[in-house]
């Protein structure tokens, strides 16, 4: 353990002016991205865009105050506690280690009585049942697994379904996750053809598979037909085809 430590306080010496310039270099990185996505986030008109241009300014921020602290740690292990350390008094003296050499002893073995076992009778063959012939039933019908309810399995509502009638808290099950995921949101809009959508809740950082993406609750809408959008977001800003579904609210 303390050879390790030491190895440690010898490398951090040694290489101290590299690790400033890596963290000034991650630093001044996630500058310029923090730049970038305010920029963009103040030019676009999009709310999905301005959603992710706002998670990449919190990553970049993130980033940031985790390279600064990693500045401090090392300033303060640098001029408190290296200068404050025993090298020599931690590592202490090496003791030696003394080996003993015993010699072995040989066993020489006796001559036995070898003994020659008589010869067994072996048993005679016995005759083998013949199996039934398996009667030809012709070719197998082979049925053709239905198709999946969503065109893209990674961004599917399952429940509720394609024109279900649903009223008070209602629990949205389904799947979002992505290859390279962010968030995912639900929105909801109304009538047949929705002119404009209305998020449901916050959006969600982390993936679900086969399990609760929401709760809506209906009852603060009036009754009629609405639709539900399901979008997944990945650390691009770009998105796969939305998924949506037909509801009737009656409460």
């Amino acid at each position: 353990m303390f050879n390790i430590l030491v190895s440690f306080f010898d490398l951090m010496g040694r290489y101290i002016i590299w690790l400033y310039l890596v963290c000034f270099v991650i630093i001044l990185y996630n500058l310029r991205n923090y730049v970038v996505a305010r920029r963009a986030r103040v030019n676009t008109i999009f709310s999905v865009e301005r959603e992710v241009s706002a998670h990449r300014e919190g990553r970049s921020m993130a980033n940031i105050g985790v390279m600064l602290g990693i500045i401090a740690v090392v300033l303060g292990v640098q001029h408190y506690v290296l200068p404050s350390v025993d090298v020599l008094e931690m590592v202490g003296p090496t003791p030696t280690v003394t080996l003993v050499l015993t010699t072995p002893t040989v066993v020489t073995p006796t001559p036995e009585t070898v003994t020659t076992p008589e010869p067994t009778a072996q048993p005679s063959p016995t005759a083998r049942p013949q199996p039934s012939p398996t009667p030809d039933l012709g070719p197998t019908a082979t049925r053709t697994p239905p198709p999946p309810a969503c065109p893209d399995p990674n961004v599917c509502i399952t429940s509720p379904g394609a024109n279900e009638r649903i009223s008070g808290v209602v629990s949205i099950r389904g799947t979002a996750r992505h290859a390279q995921f962010q968030f995912y949101k639900i929105e909801q809009g109304g009538g047949e053809d929705p002119q404009s959508w209305h998020s449901i809740g916050d959006t969600v950082p982390s993936p679900v598979t086969d399990g609760v993406l929401m709760q809506f609750d209906t009852r603060a809408l009036p009754n009629g037909v609405y639709w539900l959008k399901l979008t997944v977001v990945d650390v691009t800003g770009n998105f796969p085809p939305p998924y949506r579904v037909r509801v009737v609210i009656e409460n």
